[in-house]
């Protein structure tokens, strides 16, 4: 999801379709129709699995930040960045050698590097604009991560999410600008490609991948077979494939502002999809820190090989909207929101 400057809102207000009242008031900690809330978190904009079942990963996009992870069982919620004992900057960039005071987490992606260890990549927004990379590290007394470096971003790009790439490098949504966010959400809004897809490699650094271009590139995920990738264009209304390492378009299927994926058992790709006009986004952005959003908001289950897609759910109201990613457990999905102190576990209703 994006993140708002004073200039953000006015363009919002300017380019709004239709009208809502601004959201407020209290939304209770409160389960409905099934749909169970967990609460007490700030911004928890990005899910996804943790290795051998452990439960998930999500990190807060909102102070205080950080990275934790979530007992599916009992919805139990254990800190995984303890301590900086076991920290060493031996990935990402060799002039990164002390990690973020604040981790202020947007996309997440955890895969195994070619070593066979487990590497968590997290864009971060706190104190400077990076993708930082930690590493996975199981226990006797829980598992817990360490950092091991950052690859900062480009100059003036603001990031979203991120995939890695079996070289121990990733793929990388630039969103809009840092300097001038208002031109851009003007530019994006009104049709114009102005975001794009870098490829960040350890012997290489960063290169444009120019048939990424799009409107606000949102998400991204790696295919598991890893020789294509998917991108969520939010202002652009669609999921597009690529080729890899070409970054040839290969398809694209209509989303109403996709926002993250990631991949269920069936080997789905699962979107959360918002919904609702450019005014009732800006109300929903312009919320008081940890108000729950309430903007409508769907999962759409697609296809990878032949881009068919279908809806499994839409949810509109409490306890929660605004859903950034759905990540399939069993029965149901849980689903992250970029503002709010919550996520939601959100059953699903089997396929007709």
């Amino acid at each position: 999801m994006i993140r708002m400057t004073p200039g953000i809102g006015l363009v919002l207000l300017l380019f709004a379709i239709g009208a809502a009242g601004a959201e407020d008031g209290v939304v209770p900690c409160e389960g409905r129709n099934g749909i169970e809330p967990v609460c007490g978190l700030s911004a928890p904009e990005d899910i996804v699995a943790a290795p051998d079942g452990e439960g998930l990963v999500f990190g807060q996009m909102h102070e205080p930040g950080g990275l934790f992870l979530l007992d599916t069982a009992d919805h139990s919620v254990q800190t995984l960045y303890r301590s900086r004992e076991q920290d060493n900057p031996e990935w990402g960039e060799a002039a990164c050698s002390q990690p973020p005071a604040t981790l202020l987490a947007h996309g997440i992606d955890l895969r195994r590097r070619a070593d066979g260890r487990w590497q968590l990549l997290v864009v971060n927004h706190g104190g400077r604009e990076s993708v930082e990379f930690y590493e996975w590290l199981p226990g006797a007394g829980g598992s817990q991560v360490a950092w091991r470096g950052c690859v900062e971003a480009p100059e003036d790009a603001s990031l979203n999410d991120v995939a890695g790439l079996p070289d121990g490098g990733f793929l990388v949504t630039r969103m809009a600008s840092v300097g001038s966010p208002m031109w851009e959400l003007f530019l994006a809004v009104i049709g114009i490609d102005n975001g794009v897809v870098y490829r960040w490699s350890p012997a290489a650094g960063y290169a444009e991948l120019p048939e990424t271009e799009g409107r606000f590139p949102n998400g991204i995920i790696l295919s598991p077979a890893g020789d294509s990738f998917f991108v969520n264009m939010y202002f652009g209304n669609k999921v597009a494939k690529y080729s890899l390492p070409e970054g040839e378009l290969l398809g694209e299927v209509s989303v109403s502002k996709p926002d993250n994926a990631s991949w269920n058992a069936e080997g789905k790709l699962l979107v959360a999809s918002q919904y609702g006009s450019l005014m009732q986004l800006f109300d929903s952005l312009n919320l008081p820190h940890g108000t729950p959003s309430l903007l409508p908001y769907a999962v759409v289950e697609i296809d990878p090989d032949t881009l068919a897609r279908r809806e499994l759910l839409w949810h509109e109201g409490a306890p929660m909207g605004a859903g950034t990613v759905a990540v399939q457990v069993d029965d149901a999905v849980y689903v992250g929101s970029y503002t709010g102190d919550r996520l939601v576990r959100v059953p699903l209703k089997p396929a007709s």
